[in-house]
């Protein structure tokens, strides 16, 4: 190990011994001693104790920047005023009802107004809409098979739980990548529905559904890959994906759970100028507090409501104060920072267009196998 990591991996060990000790005691009952495999890290994670605005401190005292604000799910940052003084009005109206209530319509209109969907249904966490969104795909179209990107990550189900961070030793061919479980426990049969291609490669996708003739039901994907640190589609990718789509009879869906409520007022769809048949969005739409949602055309979601795809969920729209809350945000943001048009989203674009050179967005690099989330 350098002697500079070694170094600061001793700074860290002795300003945060409590965090250690509470480590110490989880992992006796929590595999790893976390709730996430994602919050596990060497020598052992911070254990959090408050956090207000910015910044969070651990129980040792220790105050901290945090840029990460629960991956990215806390938009007004911890504890704002705003949002603590929605959910204390509404823990005193009730927590969970499991029977419809008219904050379910509210937010449903409000949605529809910002993205390009008819309907829309709620769910909890991103894992849970991504899921709803393939098996939407799969009934609306009569097939099986859903292709997504070599490094994106849509959840946990296992749909998507393949090719998230393959070994180099999986990696099969550049132009069409293999299909690798994300762990033990996914199905042979799930890997057989699942093909993968390469991002920013059109070429990779179009071979894809020439292998698989009338079998794909659906392309997901993050419009901006950001399970490799930040990813912009090169220009023209997102377009084409949506022609190939249209071509073969399949379904695009757009995973907004990270760019929906911040990239624009109208997510990726809005600032790149494609519309997708499906959205899901989860994260900061919910101000902090667990909230999904998948939409798409009339069409589409009438299938859930014909009874031929089922949806449901215990805590589907529990109460939440973000009706309350974020409409003040989004107007706010609306007004000074984010692009309300499609042309000052493509400016926006323009912009922020030379991330795209980075070595990992380029169509058949292999280098964002090699991060993590």
């Amino acid at each position: 190990m350098h002697d500079a990591l070694q170094k600061e991996l001793a700074t860290y060990e002795k300003r945060t011994r409590k965090s250690a000790a509470a480590h110490k005691r989880a992992i006796e009952r929590i595999p790893l001693g976390v709730a996430s495999n994602y919050r596990h890290y060497e020598p052992y994670p911070l254990f959090v104790k408050d956090g207000k605005g910015s910044r969070i401190h651990d129980l040792d005292g220790n105050e901290y920047i945090d840029h990460n604000l629960c991956f990215g799910a806390l938009m007004a940052g911890h504890c704002h005023p705003a949002v603590v003084k929605a959910v204390e009005q509404e823990l005193h109206r009730g927590t969970t009802f499991g029977m419809p209530h008219d904050q379910e319509w509210e937010l449903a209109e409000e949605i529809c107004k910002r993205y390009p969907v008819e309907m829309v249904r709620f769910g909890s966490s991103g894992t849970e809409v991504t899921m709803h969104g393939c098996r939407l795909a799969r009934a609306a179209t009569g097939r099986d098979k859903i292709l997504k990107f070599e490094g994106s990550y849509h959840g946990l189900h296992d749909t998507v739980l393949v090719s998230v961070k393959p070994k180099a030793e999986d990696y099969g061919d550049p132009e069409a990548p293999t299909s690798v479980p994300g762990g033990a426990g996914v199905p042979q049969a799930s890997l057989a529905n699942v093909v993968v291609a390469a991002f920013n490669n059109l070429a990779s996708v179009e071979r894809r559904f020439k292998e698989n003739p009338g079998q794909i039901a659906a392309i997901i994907l993050e419009p901006i890959l950001m399970n490799v640190g930040l990813c912009l589609p090169q220009p023209g990718f997102l377009e084409g994906l949506r022609d190939l789509c249209d071509k073969n009879g399949a379904l695009l869906i757009f995973d907004e759970v990270k760019t929906g409520a911040k990239l624009a007022w109208g997510g990726a769809s809005e600032f790149f100028g494609v519309k997708p048949d499906i959205i899901c969005l989860a994260k900061s739409i919910g101000g902090g507090l667990p909230l999904a949602t998948f939409g798409a055309s009339r069409a589409v979601m009438d299938l859930i409501s014909q009874h031929k795809v089922f949806h449901g969920g215990t805590y589907n729209t529990t109460a939440q104060p973000w009706r309350r809350v974020s409409p003040r945000f989004a107007k706010s943001s609306r007004a000074k920072t984010t692009p309300t048009s499609a042309s000052s989203a493509r400016s926006s674009r323009k912009a922020i267009a030379p991330s795209s050179r980075n070595p990992a967005c380029k169509p058949t690099s292999r280098a964002r196998a090699s991060t993590g989330l």
